[in-house]
């Protein structure tokens, strides 16, 4: 399943933008949901944008709660 979530950390790059969010496809809003306290634990520190958010979450994608990984998981079903 780790393997198949990789491709969909790319939505998490939605996450750094709160603004944007009445614009999300659907399911962004539940991944929002389900991985905004990973963001802050693991990436809190990294500034959004070029894509550092997203490396952030790769680099921490074992560590990830379940809600989160199933939550980006779902993203990728709805592809």
């Amino acid at each position: 399943m780790l393997k198949k979530i990789v491709p969909v950390v790319s939505a998490v790059v939605l996450l750094s933008a709160p603004a944007g969010m009445a614009q999300m496809r659907p399911g962004a809003q539940a991944v929002l949901q389900a991985c905004k306290p990973d963001i802050r634990q693991f990436c809190s520190q990294v500034p959004p944008g070029q894509g550092r958010i997203k490396a952030c979450m790769k680099e921490h994608l074992p560590e990830l709660s379940e809600p989160c990984k199933e939550g980006l998981f779902q993203a990728w079903l709805r592809q």
